[in-house]
């Protein structure tokens, strides 16, 4: 008697079968992010002051530089659902870095929106990170294997 043929185990779950507001809701994600980088670089001297406060001058101008160049990119990444846990990985630092060394310096109360906005868009990176990309994305598209007709 062969019991490994008798076990049925069940469809693997993948993020293909997220609903469409997932998606939507990771398209609206990335392009915040992407502005968010935008925006670093518009207010660079504000960003170097702020990073200038807590390390040395030279790699300050580094650390905001780097800064906006994993939101711009990690952000259109997460937006088309390309490498997305890749992306999301490495926005992490970054805004766990905000949520505890640039917005506690305003002070932690409710009426520091950055600091909960900060919280906000890190929980829903791990939920994106957990969940995966889901169906409209290029992850979904190239690195998911064809079903074939039966």
């Amino acid at each position: 008697m062969n019991v490994a043929h008798e076990i049925h185990r069940p469809d693997r779950v993948n993020s293909a079968n997220n609903p469409l507001w997932m998606d939507g809701l990771r398209v609206v994600l990335g392009l915040f992010l992407f502005v968010k980088g935008i925006m670093f670089l518009e207010h660079t001297s504000d960003v170097f002051y702020i990073f200038s406060s807590s390390q040395e001058i030279l790699s300050a101008g580094r650390a905001s530089l780097l800064t906006s160049i994993v939101h711009i990119v990690g952000g259109l990444m997460i937006a088309f659902g390309a490498l997305t846990r890749l992306a999301v990985l490495c926005q992490f630092p970054i805004l766990i870095g905000a949520m505890l060394i640039v917005n506690p310096q305003r002070g932690v109360n409710l009426g520091n929106g950055e600091l909960l906005l900060s919280a906000l868009v890190t929980a829903l990176l791990l939920f994106f990170m957990i969940v995966g990309p889901g169906r409209y994305s290029v992850d979904n598209k190239v690195f998911r294997p064809k079903q074939r007709a039966a």
